[in-house]
């Protein structure tokens, strides 16, 4: 009899279209399940009132509530980007990106060296897609994170641009290529799907930048590059 099952390592690649279409429609349909328990479990909880059963469907609602969150977060990154530009200060950006790390990562944001070397620049950016483009590279450089080692953060101009930098490595330097340096970049995990390099790269076509990964397996560092087109802020006020 001729075996009739499939190699999936041989079958015909999903077209890129197909995929992002399949996980929007997924993610839609997960948090559409995930909205109803959250009712039942309002209804249940007035019901029960104050006391155990009430205090445990309080739980599960945040429970809920989170995954619906990751749910809408994943289904973002195959959306439309749609940015709503504006010239913004680098200097202040990046205090609202520290502040907003150090909330999300109350401990882990301790590790990480802040270098911002710029001054009066500007760039034309959506804010909240550029912090989530650096957010994600955060993200990832925190949970890879080995030991002790810290996280640099620097920013700096450049021949008429602004460079963001998250600079890490190994406890170890690598003594073979294990693939160490992109694992922050492209590996699944919970919590994270390798899509890394995807969003970020999404998010800098739209806004006109650049992503520059390096990783050095000898020294073990890995360097992710940001790259976005600077003003000065001394333009506006200038009388021509």
């Amino acid at each position: 009899m001729r075996d009739s099952s499939l190699n999936f390592e041989n079958a015909p690649a999903i077209p890129v279209p197909r995929l992002v279409n399949f996980v929007r429609q997924v993610t839609h349909d997960v948090r559409n399940g995930l909205n109803a328990i959250d009712l039942q479990s309002a209804f249940i909880a007035e019901i029960a009132g104050e006391g155990e059963v009430g205090e445990e469907m309080s739980k599960l609602r945040r429970m809920v509530s989170h995954v619906t969150q990751d749910m809408q977060e994943l289904s973002s990154r195959f959306g439309e980007l749609r940015p709503v530009l504006m010239d913004y200060p680098v200097q202040e950006f990046l205090q609202g990106l520290k502040e907003a790390v150090e909330a999300e990562f109350e401990n882990q944001a301790k590790r990480i060296v802040w270098e911002v070397k710029v001054g009066d620049e500007e760039i034309e950016m959506d804010y909240n897609l550029l912090t989530n483009a650096l957010m994600e590279l955060t993200r990832n450089a925190i949970f890879f994170r080995e030991g002790d080692q810290a996280i640099h953060f620097t920013a700096w101009d450049e021949k008429g641009q602004v460079i963001f930098e998250v600079r890490q490595s190994r406890s170890q330097p690598a003594t073979d290529a294990d693939g160490w340096g992109r694992q922050p970049l492209d590996s699944s995990r919970r919590g994270g799907y390798g899509l890394g390099l995807f969003y970020v790269r999404r998010i800098l076509d739209t806004l006109g930048g650049a992503l520059e990964p390096r990783y050095d397996a000898e020294s073990g560092e890995l360097r992710v590059r940001l790259i976005l087109p600077a003003r000065r802020q001394a333009r506006h006020d200038s009388n021509e």
